[in-house]
């Protein structure tokens, strides 16, 4: 059962990608991203997005939940097929994160719409590898374009990166 629902989501997300650009041949194909993803956190993918980074590399980002329970985001580089990074996406009240943080979530807020005017869609928590607490700010810009993800650090309060999403897949937030 748990090869069929991976499969239903890569092929939902090939009729997505049939009608975005092809892929240039030094890309890596999906499934061996996919297959990268559930190497790093085994469980079930219940999203993915293609986003742009402001350098221009394209990221496959599979948000998966273990068989604990805990929400990941796992970032796959779509050139090379190699992990980028792992993300535990945490809940308010996570001692880790609490402990950890320097600024609120609306002074990343503001931080973020410095950098992206437009409306925040909302303000998640995460803790990267070593457990770096990371606020990820999802913005719809008012430039128009696809929805970008501002990360905020929560020690410094210092924009880490901007990354535009182009497509998602999967179950939504309130689903």
């Amino acid at each position: 059962m748990k090869g069929r629902k991976r499969e239903g989501i890569a092929a939902m997300i090939g009729v997505l990608l049939a009608g975005a650009a092809p892929l240039r041949a030094a890309e890596c194909d999906f499934e061996g991203c996919l297959r990268t993803a559930l190497a790093e956190k085994p469980g079930k993918v219940w999203e993915m997005e293609i986003e742009r980074e402001e350098q221009g590399g394209k990221i496959y980002k599979f948000e998966i939940k273990d068989r604990e329970g805990k929400e990941w985001k796992v970032l796959v580089n779509a050139q090379t097929g190699c992990l980028v990074e792992t993300e535990e996406v945490v809940g308010r009240g996570n001692a880790a994160f609490e402990n950890g943080a320097k600024i609120s979530p609306e002074e990343a807020r503001q931080t973020a719409l410095e950098k992206v005017p437009g409306k925040v869609k909302e303000v998640e928590r995460k803790l990267e590898k070593g457990g770096m607490p990371v606020y990820e700010v999802e913005i719809v810009p008012r430039s128009g374009g696809g929805e970008r993800e501002v990360e905020v650090g929560a020690l410094s309060g210092e924009v880490r990166e901007i990354r535009e999403e182009r497509y998602e897949i999967g179950e939504q937030e309130g689903d």
